[in-house]
């Protein structure tokens, strides 16, 4: 039996995990009434420059948030006139449960590769 590793190697980013909270859901389920999609805690993971702290990749966020905004209902519907128009830091935390992780650490041995 081989030893269980205790070291990884940390990855140069940080990560910032988007799930979508039910307003996101009652906007994509108003413009698909006849298909509606159920609520679910599947998320994406947003890797980032890496951060030394929570503080600061919050602080990215708020300057940064609407990328990820737009991409998070690109996701759901292409048609950017369905979207929210006026996009804020305000809506953005009550659309979606974020979580910031200045740590990211790779537990496989494979390379890293960007698609």
């Amino acid at each position: 039996m081989e030893p269980i590793a205790y070291y990884y190697d940390t990855v140069n980013r940080s990560a910032i995990v988007v799930k979508p909270r039910q307003p996101l859901f009652d906007w994509i389920n108003s413009i698909y009434p006849d298909s509606p999609v159920e609520a679910t805690n599947e998320g994406t993971v947003y890797l980032v420059k890496e951060r030394n702290s929570v503080e600061e990749l919050e602080k990215w966020l708020k300057h940064n948030y609407d990328d990820i905004f737009i991409n998070e209902l690109n996701d759901w519907h292409t048609d950017e006139n369905d979207w929210p128009q006026k996009r804020t830091y305000q809506q953005f935390k009550v659309w979606f449960d974020v979580e910031v992780q200045p740590v990211v650490l790779d537990l496989e041995e494979s390379e890293i590769r960007k698609y």
